[in-house]
C-alpha cells in the first residue's frame, strides 16, 4: 500500500464513524418526535377533528380511533425499526417515508386545514439533519 493511499483510507474511515455516531443521535431525536407526533394527533383528532366533520356537535368520532391506532402503529413502527436497524441507512428512508404519512394523517384529521400542510415543509427540514440527500 502506498503512503498517498493511507490518509484516504483513514479518513474515509473517520468520516463513516463519525456519520453513523451523527445517525445515531438523530435516530434518538426521531424517536421522541415519533411519539409527540402521536401525542400530539390524538390531540388534534380530540379537538378538531370531531369539529370539523361534525360541525358544532361534539362527539366521539372514528378519527379518534384512526389517530390512536394508525398514528401508534406508525410511529411505533418507526421506533420499532430505528431500534433493531439504528446504523442502516434503510432506517433514513423508513422515517422519511412516515414522515410524510404522518404529514397525510395530520391533514385528514384536521380536516384539511391549511396550516397542517406545512407539516410537509417541517418535516422535510427535520429530515435535513439526517445530511443525507437521497431521503429528500
Amino acid at each position: 500500500m502506498s503512503e498517498s493511499t493511507l490518509p484516504l483510507k483513514n479518513t474515509n474511515k473517520l468520516f463513516k464513524e463519525r456519520y453513523e455516531r451523527e445517525c445515531l443521535r438523530v435516530n434518538g431525536f426521531m424517536k421522541w418526535l415519533m411519539v409527540a407526533q402521536w401525542i400530539v394527533g390524538i390531540g388534534f383528532a380530540f379537538f378538531y377533528s370531531p369539529l370539523t366533520w361534525i360541525g358544532n356537535h361534539y362527539d366521539v368520532h372514528v378519527h379518534i380511533w384512526a389517530a390512536f391506532l394508525l398514528g401508534g402503529s406508525l410511529s411505533g413502527f418507526a421506533i420499532l425499526w430505528l431500534h433493531v436497524y439504528p446504523k442502516s441507512a434503510y432506517s433514513r428512508h423508513v422515517v422519511a417515508a412516515i414522515q410524510m404519512l404522518w404529514s397525510a394523517l395530520f391533514i385528514h384529521l384536521t380536516g384539511g386545514r391549511i396550516e397542517t400542510h406545512f407539516h410537509v415543509f417541517a418535516s422535510l427540514a427535520i429530515l435535513s439533519i439526517y445530511r443525507d440527500w437521497t431521503i429528500l
